[in-house]
């Protein structure tokens, strides 16, 4: 059965300015901590979804690329292209390129919930979802490919049209900590001076 390891890495960073993936946080592009979670659990292919004005600005050798022609139009038009174009791969480990706590270890934990009774395996807190770190089975495909072209936009529309498996994670869990704006790197610096 074959998983592959997805980073989606195409967005607008509208609200923060400039391209936050390309940001270092602990000596590292922001996008890498993904990449590199997903590479310790052997998960092939290795996948960066992006646009063309961004592709040059990674460093990445040993990953497929999927380059949006249409960019900016949200991480369940990524899902669905993603899926499309790899039609040999069973399971999707999705993950945002704006993540700096994911590690190896999530990842690890949640290929543990991996069953056929499912299409997708998301992450929940309390009071949110998470499908921006979680995994999507081929069998989710004709429902994103029904609301593409319906041209919805919402992870959570798809989300309810599917069986899915929440995995229950604490609701301060630094994990799902995303940046956003240029004030959020103020959260990412407290949660890491307490983690040391």
């Amino acid at each position: 059965m074959k998983m592959a390891g997805v980073v989606l890495a195409g967005g607008q960073s509208s609200r923060y300015g400039q391209p936050k993936m390309f940001e270092l946080f602990a000596g590292l592009p922001l996008y890498k901590h993904s990449l590199i979670a997903l590479q310790k659990n052997q998960l092939q292919p290795l996948i960066i979804a992006t646009n063309a004005s961004l592709q040059s600005k990674f460093v990445e050798e040993n990953v497929q690329w999927i380059i949006e022609k249409q960019p900016h139009q949200g991480p369940l038009f990524a899902l669905h292209n993603i899926m499309t174009n790899f039609p040999e791969v069973e399971w999707f480990f999705v993950i945002a390129s704006d993540m700096p706590f994911i590690n190896a270890e999530f990842v690890q934990t949640m290929l543990t919930f991996i069953d056929d009774r499912y299409d997708a395996i998301i992450p929940k807190q309390v009071s949110r979802l998470q499908p921006l770190a979680a995994l999507y089975r081929r069998s989710a495909l004709p429902k994103a490919q029904q609301l593409v072209q319906q041209n919805k936009r919402s992870m959570k529309v798809l989300l309810e049209q599917l069986q899915v498996c929440y995995v229950p994670f604490e609701e301060d869990s630094s994990t799902f900590i995303n940046i956003n704006s240029q004030q959020d790197w103020l959260q990412t610096s407290e949660r890491k001076s307490n983690n040391e």
